[in-house]
């Protein structure tokens, strides 16, 4: 029981701090709008909605200095503090400079959340119900995109900030009383701790065995330094960075923050009949049920199945919208194919939401040993993060500068790149405990009992 009530917690978080990821879409319009509290030109509308990439990529770097100290519960509950801050900020700002701040400011405790849940989930989840824990983590930000869509259109922009700015105190509330991870407790040599947290989770006094296995495995990665060197030089932890960082790579370059973050520009720019604000909402709501139906899944058909399947329908949904803004810009008629660019846009948040959007979470608190998780997970979040960053400010100033269908053609390059990527390096995690995963990554028998880890 409390197993299911420390996921569920987290996702609340989740939940909270992914709402700023959808505001962009129907607020920055509405910034633009007469009668808006702050005026904002193309060119501050771009930084306004990328910013808060740019805390999701500063925002795990700051945990660095007390993550092993801390544990991954304070994290976790401090992560909801840069929250309260930007959406009270974003309350009163006058200025386009008010509102950039308080975006990077909120994304700052998205990041942490984003970096430190994985860890935490699997670090107390046993391998039979990993996948679908881990999955779960971007259905609920799908969720909070899906609020932030229904929300903002009907309200005024300081309303939606208010009503978002009280999302956090339920997460607080109920992440204050649960367990902190039993690998934390015995990484910091507090065996007697460990133990309490890992009968708690299980909710039963039998955990000899297990516990015996978190010992032996944290003292075995211990061991080593847990150093930038042991990343980069120790071979399985290598391969293990590597596959987390072009994950993350493919996820932010497939043009999954350019549909999220302007989704409704998109579709007004495609002439659609059905405004663009209801079209986001339909893509909102679609991401749930496909993340959903990932999170079903995964731990049947595999991490490595559902990443190829969903690159490969990116590619071809990326192609189909760059296609149609290519007739546009060449002034073809497109008049009977309006439904082109929606269609496209379905499909991608469809196929998109299947593998890419929920999975490279998922791997990244499967992959690595405990002596580098913190630092590994960290450097993954910020990569991937920067990233989403730069896509997010440079989709505005292609888009106005060469035209959309050069920004849709460059999001159809890299799928094809994911898909070589993904079919040649990614190992399958599927029903492995982590010890089991780092004894493959490092080419060893494993010597542990299966146990759940």
């Amino acid at each position: 029981m409390w197993l299911y009530a420390a996921a569920i917690a987290g996702y609340i978080g989740i939940f909270a701090g992914s709402t700023p990821y959808g505001w962009s879409s129907p607020a920055i319009p509405l910034y633009k709008e007469p009668d808006s509290p702050v005026k904002i030109t193309n060119d501050e509308g771009a930084w306004i909605a990328s910013t808060f990439m740019l805390g999701c990529a500063m925002g795990p770097l700051l945990t660095l200095l007390i993550a092993h100290v801390a544990g991954r519960k304070t994290l976790l509950i401090a992560a909801s503090v840069p929250w309260f801050i930007g959406w009270t900020m974003i309350v009163f700002a006058r200025t386009p400079w008010e509102l950039m701040l308080a975006r990077l400011i909120s994304g700052t405790g998205t990041g942490t959340c984003f970096a430190v849940l994985p860890m935490y989930l699997g670090e107390i989840a046993p391998a039979k119900i990993r996948g679908i824990l881990l999955t779960a983590i971007m259905m609920a930000c799908r969720f909070g995109i899906l609020f932030s869509y229904v929300l903002c259109p009907f309200v005024s922009l300081q309303t939606s900030a208010l009503i978002s700015l009280i999302l956090p105190i339920p997460y607080v509330c109920c992440f204050m009383w649960l367990p902190e991870s039993p690998y934390h407790f015995m990484r910091r040599g507090r065996r007697e701790d460990a133990s309490k947290s890992l009968a708690i989770l299980r909710g039963t006094k039998d955990i000899t065995a297990e516990l015996h296995t978190i010992e032996t495995s944290v003292k075995a990665e211990m061991a080593n330094s847990g150093g930038l060197g042991e990343i980069f030089l120790v071979p399985g932890n290598r391969k293990s960075m590597t596959v987390g960082v072009m994950l993350g790579l493919i996820q932010q370059l497939s043009g999954s923050q350019a549909i999220m973050m302007y989704t409704q520009t998109i579709f007004d720019q495609a002439n659609v009949d059905l405004e663009g604000e209801y079209m986001a909402m339909i893509l909102g709501l679609v991401q749930i049920v496909c993340t959903g139906i990932c999170a079903v899944i995964v731990d049947r058909n595999g991490r490595r199945f559902l990443l190829l399947f969903s690159v490969i329908g990116s590619l071809v949904s990326t192609g189909i919208v760059a296609i149609y803004f290519t007739l546009q810009y060449s002034s073809i008629d497109t008049s009977a194919i309006t439904w082109l660019p929606a269609t496209g846009c379905m499909f991608y948040v469809v196929f998109y939401s299947l593998g890419l959007a929920p999975l490279p979470v998922t791997v990244m608190g499967e992959l690595f040993p405990t002596n580098i998780k913190s630092l590994a997970c960290v450097l993954v979040t910020f990569i991937s993060n920067l990233t989403g960053f730069t896509v997010g400010k440079t989709y505005q100033v292609i888009s106005d500068s060469v035209g959309t269908h050069v920004a849709f053609w460059m999001f159809t390059l890299f799928n094809a790149i994911g898909t070589t990527y993904i079919y040649l390096s990614v190992p399958e995690t599927k029903g492995k405990t982590l010890q089991e995963i780092q004894a493959e990554l490092h080419h060893k028998k494993c010597d542990i009992d299966k146990v759940p880890a």
